[in-house]
């Protein structure tokens, strides 16, 4: 997988819609907060255009403006405004040969997801899993956020970090990670290469020439406000397809206001260790990566990843 150099102090960094539209009122917001991380923000046309609410413009225009992210070799990294809706439609209209030979930082979540299974998988680029501009830096780009952001960005080539969760205000303690369920994992290393994200998004590449691979990789899924009967359908629906079979360990990010409004007494820890009961493989939950706000964790998607499980607790490691 290629990870692009870390980003350098100066340089120049394209913004762009990718999905939903942001105000007219936020855009010079978005270019300060880039600027006072010591980036010079480079505005995509997708920042101006708004279709029906929910569209950033054109398909025409956001894959225009990858296009040119890509294309220009003063441009270093790509920063995502905000998720949404609507990103698949660029999927059968993007270059993916140029993409390739121009590897670039690239940054987003949620439905984002589209293209960073799409670039991982055709373009052989490992992309990021992190904050986006209108969505975490305005309000919510704590000193966690942002140090795991840079954390991840700034590892070179070869180079390993450990999985790091935010500290629990309560305990003055990271945060834990914890096996669902214990069988027989202990002083194990599960090793694989780092793909999912947003659980909706993923399900919907099934059947499709963009369809998430697990094959051997460590599987990482996180969701928003969906109701727990839809999530159940949508994982039963990924079991089908063969994704959980497929993979070697599961790590489940949060679940943000996820919850039963059909019976209170089932919620999703009941879910989850009912859907994996007999799973074989290790299921990892409590990592702090979503669209659980302000703490978030920075995932490099395409990354090799080590799941070290021991006795004393799990330990997660990354390497580009």
């Amino acid at each position: 997988m290629n990870f692009p150099e870390p980003l350098k102090q100066g340089d120049k960094v394209f913004l762009l819609c990718t999905s939903s539209p942001i105000f007219e009122k936020d855009i010079e917001k978005c270019k300060e907060v880039v600027k006072n991380l010591g980036f010079e923000p480079v505005l995509g046309k997708s920042l101006f255009e708004n279709i029906g609410g929910y569209m950033a413009g054109t398909p025409e225009i956001r894959v225009k403006d990858l296009h040119r992210s890509f294309a220009d070799n003063e441009i270093k990294g790509i920063f995502c405004v905000r998720g949404g809706f609507s990103a698949s439609q660029l999927l059968n209209n993007l270059d993916y040969e140029l993409i390739k030979k121009n590897p670039k930082i690239f940054v987003g979540y949620s439905d984002v997801t589209n293209l960073s299974i799409a670039f991982n998988q055709k373009c052989n680029l490992g992309v990021f899993h992190g904050p986006m501009v209108k969505s975490n830096m305005f309000n919510d780009f704590n000193e966690f956020t942002k140090k795991s952001f840079f954390n991840a960005l700034d590892k070179k080539k070869g180079e390993k970090w450990i999985f790091e969760n935010p500290i629990d205000e309560k305990t003055g303690a990271e945060k834990e990670t914890s096996l669902l369920y214990e069988k027989n994992f202990e002083n194990k290393k599960i090793n694989g290469e780092l793909t999912g994200g947003n659980l909706s998004i993923i399900v919907t590449t099934l059947g499709t020439d963009y369809e998430i691979d697990t094959k051997g990789k460590i599987f990482f899924i996180e969701e928003i406000e969906e109701e727990i009967s839809r999530i159940d359908r949508m994982m039963t629906h990924l079991k089908y397809a063969g994704k959980f079979e497929d993979c070697n360990a599961v790590l489940l990010g949060n679940f943000a206001g996820c919850e039963n409004t059909y019976g209170e007494n089932y919620e999703l820890m009941d879910f989850l260790k009912d859907f994996f009961k007999d799973y074989e493989k290790p299921v990892i939950y409590g990592l702090e990566s979503g669209h659980e706000k302000p703490d978030l964790v920075t995932m490099p998607m395409g990354a090799k990843c080590t799941l070290k499980i021991t006795e004393s607790g799990n330990e997660i490691y990354f390497e580009k």
